[in-house]
């Protein structure tokens, strides 16, 4: 079933449901923030950033009505090379 969930951080921000959508995503910085997951460090002489992107996932009741909207930064980690990222 198309639940019409975004792709695009432009797709978030052009929603008429883009105040629950950001919602979800400062949730997951917050969550991120507060569990540590990482650290910032300085990027190494010759080292090359790995990007990330946004998941955009609406949950629904058994009944198919949207109870919470879901959102995960997820690195693209699939572009990472041993030893140099």
């Amino acid at each position: 079933m198309d639940q019409n969930e975004p792709t695009t951080y432009y797709e978030v921000v052009s929603s008429p449901e883009a105040n629950k959508w950001l919602s979800a995503m400062n949730s997951e910085m917050q969550s991120m923030y507060d569990n540590q997951v990482w650290n910032l460090v300085d990027l190494p002489k010759g080292g090359k950033t790995i990007g990330c992107k946004w998941v955009f996932k609406k949950k629904t009741d058994m009944d198919g009505n949207v109870h919470t909207y879901k959102a995960w930064l997820v690195a693209k980690g699939f572009r990472q090379t041993q030893g140099v990222d």
